[in-house]
């Protein structure tokens, strides 16, 4: 019963909504789940409002507006949503999907004014407390309030998990926070009616400050995405367990998933084999591989064929000399992979290391160093250098 209303709805507006792994559907899921919060959430102001108005509190005047701006940022989901559906065209191959962000950071940008506005207001609560009228009315609709936020992360739970959406997810856990702050004025309330404490202004500064962390938090998860965060560890799976189901499929590297929104991802990555005889097998997978991920995934893919050289002795020749290398600038930098694969008459080493931020700045210099050390055992190696920043245990490591 609990989620009977949104689950009419799923039935009565969305075409196949049992289909939940197609990404029309999941966008029509996304849609309708905008949609609903920004009803529910202008309910919750015009509630939290009037309270705010009945009874002077800063508090529960700042709580509502803190739903207007969960508003606000649904309705921007959902017109990010309306033209990341514009689909590819010839100045935007990859489609509109980041329209969605940017709808995104806009509206968080907007909430911390508006958390900005609110805390000002909450300070002049502060130096000038007002009394607060506190009675069974206005209770009763900060409690229906509460259960209303109850119910939408209930609903946003569950329809998340079905459709796997981390955006959803986010929008659960921001329900449950709501909840908690309402709570918080609750008591705060009772309070100040019971022992005559004037404390409405502090829990307004301090739903200021929550609305101020919401909006900080959402623009940063937009940038870090606009920036290439790492890729969904399932889809990284998805794509891993597709390609490994060959058994000419020995490995797969340098595996890149460029998100663009709305579930559309171009993806590379090399495929690596052992027979350099069997390439026109490899190259055939290759093609099969790239074909199942753009019917069951929905990806455009670039694949590259590799053909490793499993020789020991030449392994360890190029792990001893590089490894030598890389210390002369870095005492605790590591050899995270090294590969080496057949190229016509050439042998590409492929060496990733890591260390501290600055071997950045060396990296010319390191490069340099390893074409030196690596082509001393063979002038026919062809080196490519990569670093990777270590993590910050190993940083400290590689400083000390």
């Amino acid at each position: 019963m609990r989620r009977q209303v949104v689950s009419l709805l799923i039935r009565l507006l969305i075409k196949d909504y049992e289909n939940t792994s197609s990404p029309s559907v999941q966008k029509a899921y996304a849609k309708l789940c905008s949609i609903v919060g920004i009803l529910l959430n202008i309910l919750l102001f015009i509630i939290k409002l009037a309270a705010g108005l009945i009874s002077g509190s800063t508090a529960i005047t700042a709580d509502g507006f803190n739903n207007l701006a969960d508003a606000g940022t649904s309705s921007a989901s959902f017109l990010g949503f309306c033209l990341a559906g514009i689909g590819s065209g010839e100045n935007h191959l990859f489609g509109h999907g980041r329209y969605e962000w940017l709808m995104g950071l806009i509206s968080a940008l907007a909430v911390l004014a508006m958390g900005g506005a609110l805390a000002e207001k909450s300070i002049a609560s502060i130096r000038s407390p007002q009394a607060v009228e506190f009675n069974a009315l206005i209770l009763f609709m900060l409690v229906c309030s509460i259960l209303v936020k109850l119910y939408m992360f209930i609903y946003n739970r569950s329809i998340a998990n079905k459709i796997n959406s981390s955006a959803m997810k986010a929008t659960a856990a921001d329900c449950i926070s709501d909840m908690a702050a309402t709570a918080a004025i609750v008591v705060s309330l009772t309070v100040q009616h019971f022992a005559g404490w004037k404390i409405d202004g502090w829990c307004g500064l301090l739903v200021s400050a929550f609305i101020m962390f919401s909006g900080l938090k959402a623009m940063l998860e937009i940038v870090e995405r606009l920036l290439g965060q790492s890729p969904d560890k399932d889809l990284v799976d998805r794509i891993t367990a597709l390609t490994m189901q060959y058994t000419e499929v020995k490995g797969i590297n340098d595996l890149i998933i460029h998100d663009y929104g709305l579930g559309y991802y171009v993806v590379s990555m090399h495929i690596e084999g052992e027979d350099e005889g069997s390439s026109i097998v490899l190259n055939d997978i290759a093609n099969e591989i790239a074909y199942r991920l753009y019917r069951e995934m929905g990806c455009d893919t670039t694949i590259q064929t590799d053909f490793l050289v499993n020789d020991q002795a030449i392994y360890d020749a190029i792990h001893r000399k590089a490894d030598e290398a890389i210390r002369e600038f870095e005492r605790n930098a590591k050899i995270k992979s090294l590969r080496i694969i057949k190229s016509g008459l050439h042998m590409n080493i492929i060496l990733v290391f890591s260390g501290s931020k600055k071997l950045q700045k060396k990296e010319k210099e390191i490069r340099e160093a390893m074409d030196k050390a690596i082509s001393s055992i063979d002038g026919n190696y062809r080196v490519i250098t990569r670093l990777v920043i270590a993590s910050l245990r190993q940083a400290r490591q590689c400083k000390s």
